[in-house]
């Protein structure tokens, strides 16, 4: 299973990163074209952390963000 949030169900997302040449027609040029599309995967900030979640001890992966704003029935735990 990939890793996503416990929380909020974060996870990694996969992106095109599109490389475009020449000059804007704005410009005075043809406009730009498109010369490479590549697939790019964007992570999101998540920590393993281990919590207690209703008096129970687990670990599990939390975003940063949840981290901030914790739901009342989790608490992490210290080492």
């Amino acid at each position: 299973m990939a890793k996503s949030c416990y929380i909020t169900g974060k996870s990694s997302i996969v992106i095109n990163s599109v490389i475009r040449k020449g000059k804007a027609k704005r410009h005075g040029g043809v406009g730009k074209k498109t010369t490479g599309i590549t697939k790019v995967r964007k992570y999101s900030n998540l920590q393993k952390k281990t919590v207690l979640v209703d008096g129970e001890k687990k670990t599990i992966w939390i975003s940063a963000r949840a981290m901030r704003k914790l739901p009342s029935n989790i608490t992490i735990v210290a080492k």
